[in-house]
């Protein structure tokens, strides 16, 4: 009779241990944390642990690229060619409220704070290499990683799943022929963003966590909060509609709900592809180092 309660009670004191191993896991899959912390300054294809010369340069173009294609688009703001409605004046500062912008102002933003981590680390010397750390370290017993890079890993990984859903959700469900032209810069911005990150994807040596598709999820969410607030303040889009996008029109909320819902479920699924992306870029690195390694120790034949 006493060995059943012994199992009732060793039950009892396992829950509250299993609770707190499935905390302390889902916080360390959430937060931003990483070692070595130099790897966010390094490229995924470079064999020495110093950031390369190579690296700083496509850094440069990188953001000097993003940036005027920025600038382009918002000084190059006009009705659209095909538009027949009432004549309206033009807001540039509306710029500012369309998705596509946010994301794109955070790719910029991610271009920029990668350069400055490079920068940070270029003056420094590492005997480790740039690559991830095998043993884990309880966070309370290592250095933590600096804010900068924490910075530029949680833009990073918003800005690749904005880029993914932008692109598909607008020449899904957003893009009306009659009202919006395919010209360069529409393609760069609704195209270009997601060729952007899948180029910086295969590029860059930190990793992808799955776990981090919820702060992309929920920038999704921030955006529909706005754009509820935006019209409930009565705001309009640049030619005068009540709605930010047709697909977003809170005069019909269930649809606009549906619509905020639809997004967030597709952002889980491009960060999905953007942590499969960049597991096969640190395989295929990896066997390209081995196989370079053993060629050099391989005995001449003659």
């Amino acid at each position: 009779m006493k060995l059943p309660k012994l199992d009732l009670s060793i039950q009892k004191s396992c829950k509250p241990a299993m609770l707190g191993r499935m905390w302390q896991a889902s916080r360390r899959a959430l937060n931003l944390e990483h070692s070595p912390a130099h790897q966010f300054a390094c490229s995924q294809w470079q064999s020495s642990p110093h950031p390369s010369t190579v690296y700083l340069i496509y850094r440069w173009l990188f953001f000097v690229s993003v940036v005027s294609i920025g600038v382009a688009s918002f000084s190059c703001q006009r009705l659209p060619r095909l538009y027949e409605g009432p004549k309206v004046e033009l807001n540039y500062m509306k710029w500012f409220i369309y998705f596509t912008n946010w994301g794109y102002l955070l790719i910029a933003l991610q271009a920029g704070l990668a350069l400055a981590v490079l920068h940070r680390y270029r003056a420094q010397k590492f005997n480790s290499p740039c690559e991830e750390d095998e043993i884990p370290i309880p966070l309370g017993r290592r250095a933590r990683t600096p804010l900068l890079c924490r910075a530029y890993w949680l833009s990073h990984n918003i800005a690749t799943d904005l880029a993914f859903v932008i692109s598909l959700v607008y020449w899904a469900l957003v893009h009306d022929p009659k009202i919006h032209e395919v010209n360069a810069l529409n393609v760069l911005v609704h195209g270009g963003n997601s060729l952007s990150m899948l180029l910086e994807l295969a590029v860059t040596s930190h990793p992808v966590r799955a776990a981090h598709a919820l702060y992309s999820a929920g920038a999704g969410l921030a955006y529909g909060v706005f754009s509820a607030f935006y019209w409930a303040v009565g705001g309009t889009d640049r030619i005068g509609r009540p709605a930010i996008y047709p697909a977003l029109d809170w005069n019909k909320p269930g649809s606009a709900f549906g619509f905020v819902a639809l997004c967030a479920v597709v952002m889980v699924f491009a960060h999905a592809l953007a942590t499969f992306v960049a597991a096969a870029r640190t395989r295929l690195a990896s066997r390209m180092r081995a196989r370079n390694h053993a060629d050099r120790l391989a005995l001449p034949t003659h």
